[in-house]
């Protein structure tokens, strides 16, 4: 329907048109017996009036003779002389009213609107009536077949509906409501196929847009078709939900073929890539193709783990380098070269969001391409970084390293800082790594000295690198006469062992072990783990046993678990010192390492 004041296309059964704001008037019912009944009426009314004004305009006479006035007719019968005129004239022109009315009935613009009317009130075939008068009047009416459509449609008569669709879309490619509608009925039919080939041959690219999840395009190649420098990794494109199989050999592509999941590493040589598209209804779209050649001879683009990703525990960067070649890398996203920092060995994730970029340079100087990791490091610590920072910094005063909290040192010259570098792992226990630097005169020098602080339960330590890059954990005690941090003296700690040599740890070597750190423990033999574990709980001594099953959950012990395989662990009673017995019980897990 189309405004009858701009002309705008209006949809059925609009009361006010969206372009110009004009109310649209609905004629009433055309009823064709009144319509004859009231041009008669008015015509004989019209005639009647017209005789009469001309009779009484007439003057009197007598047997025939001329007559001559005596006189002026009086002002009452000049009155109903106009009178009589007016009454004529009103009477003509509600003849011509009614003949208008009766013209306007049988327009096209009446009986479309009325078509229209009847199409909201859902009186489609009465409607469809009206349409098909209108269609034998001008059969290429876009507006009118579109209606009748419409009316089809809801009537249920599909095929009729569509094949005026496919009528008006021969006359006007651009009418979104034929394809709607064509879409609608080959839905029901389940004829995805001829979705898909009606929104091929639409020219209209924004009508096509509104179907994509309907049509089944060829695959689009993020690269063009060529001759490469260095290695390539081919992106295909599906216009819309779906699976794309591919084929790297030049052989036609089918749903056997190889799925497309991620893009096509292209490294050395010739490759002739062909793709088919099947979408989400089972349509298949057309082949598309290309040629590519790889002629490289720069390294290859450095194989980094772990994958680039968010990560909730520390983890270390590993980069797997070419012989003979180097790695640069830069963490400000700029392009890593020559110049950058080189890789030297693997190194803890930074906290937080960063991205690496990576390079490998071969000897004579050529560079590879470029890989980039992002990650995200978000630990869930208890303590944060601050607060670990302070707790280290109290439990270096509280060993005297420091006499304060801002870091002064004992002998009162300068003082010391310590300052977060990463989040490390050791021995499955996740810790925040400060590295000490001593502050005089404005001037900061590293003391070569690490800590840690587990962001879990605070515990913390001095940390010290071994040749293997792996880090050793010590006490924070004060030296004495410059020796080395140590465990505690367990000389006088009694040692709990079962009788028999078939545990999980053998009582020989438990002795052995700690004869070997100069440790003779007394010790104290039993028949079961039951009675080992009451005699743990009431400070009796401590054990090493498969009793990891039973004394995790006693509130009178503390265990510490040795191996994530074995129930294993040390246990000592729960007012024993925490950080001592966990630094003995780290010791023994290496030992036990090196066993295996």
């Amino acid at each position: 329907m189309k405004c009858p004041r701009c002309g705008a296309d209006m949809k059925e059964g609009q009361m006010y048109c969206e372009h110009c704001g004009r109310e649209i008037q609905i004629v009433p019912e055309f009823d064709p017996a009144l319509e004859t009944s009231l041009h008669k009426a008015l015509s004989d009314v019209g005639t009647q009036i017209a005789e009469k004004a001309s009779e009484d305009s007439k003057p009197e006479t007598d047997a025939g003779q001329s007559t001559v006035p005596e006189k002026q007719p009086s002002m009452k019968n000049r009155r109903k002389k106009r009178w009589k005129v007016f009454a004529g004239l009103f009477a003509a022109a509600a003849l011509c009213a009614g003949m208008s009315l009766i013209f306007w009935h049988h327009t096209p613009e009446y009986r479309y609107e009325k078509a229209a009317a009847q199409m909201k009130e859902k009186s489609y075939d009465s409607a469809a009536e009206l349409l098909e008068l209108l269609i034998e009047q001008d059969p290429r009416n876009v507006e009118y077949l579109n209606a009748l459509s419409s009316c089809y449609y809801f009537e249920g008569k599909l095929e009729e509906a569509k094949e005026l669709c496919l009528t008006i879309l021969n006359m006007d490619a651009s009418c979104e409501d034929a394809y709607r509608r064509c879409v609608a009925i080959y839905e029901k039919q389940n004829d995805y196929a001829a979705i898909n080939a009606l929104m091929q041959s639409c020219p209209d690219v924004q009508i096509q847009s509104r179907y994509l999840d309907y049509m089944a395009n060829p695959p689009e190649f993020d690269l063009q078709s060529g001759t490469y420098r260095e290695a390539q990794n081919l992106k295909l494109i599906g216009n819309a939900a779906g699976t794309i199989y591919f084929t790297t050999d030049g052989s036609v592509p089918d749903e056997n073929s190889q799925v497309y999941t991620s893009p096509i590493p292209l490294k050395d040589g010739g490759y002739e890539i062909k793709a088919l598209f099947v979408n989400h209804y089972g349509i298949a779209s057309d082949i598309s193709s290309a040629n590519y050649y790889i002629d490289i001879s720069r390294p290859d683009a450095p194989y980094v783990t772990p994958l680039p990703g968010n990560y909730d525990k520390p983890v270390r960067i590993d980069v797997d380098v070419p012989d003979g070649c180097s790695v640069y890398y830069t963490m400000d996203k700029t392009e890593p070269t020559a110049s950058s920092t080189r890789y030297e060995e693997p190194f803890w994730l930074p906290v937080g969001y960063s991205t690496f970029k990576f390079v490998t340079i071969a000897p004579d100087g050529v560079t590879g391409s470029v890989t980039e990791c992002n990650y995200t490091l978000d630990l869930h610590p208890l303590l944060s970084m601050e607060a670990a920072s302070n707790q280290l910094l109290l439990t270096l005063k509280n060993a005297g390293v420091v006499n304060s909290l801002q870091g002064d040192v004992p002998d009162g010259d300068g003082r010391n800082l310590y300052t977060f570098k990463y989040a490390l792992t050791i021995n499955n226990h996740h810790y925040y790594l400060y590295r000490e630097y001593h502050e005089l005169d404005g001037e900061s020098n590293a003391t070569g000295n690490d800590y840690v602080v587990n962001y879990m339960s605070g515990e913390c330590y001095r940390a010290e690198k071994q040749e293997d890059k792996s880090f050793k954990l010590y006490a924070i005690e004060q030296p004495e006469n410059g020796q080395e941090y140590t465990v505690k003296d367990f000389r006088k700690e009694k040692l709990l062992l079962l009788e028999q040599e078939d545990t999980s740890i053998p009582k020989a070597y438990q002795l052995g072990f700690l004869q070997d750190k100069g440790i003779i423990p007394e010790t104290k033999e039993y028949h079961n783990i039951d009675s080992i574990l009451l005699d743990v709980s009431l400070d009796k001594g401590f054990a090493i046993s498969d009793i990891w099953s039973r004394g995790a959950f006693d509130r009178n012990l503390s265990c510490l678990k040795l191996d994530q395989k074995m129930p294993i662990c040390v246990a000592w009673p729960e007012n024993h010192s925490f950080d001592e017995m966990r630094l003995f019980a780290n010791l023994f897990k290496e030992s036990m390492e090196s066993l295996q």
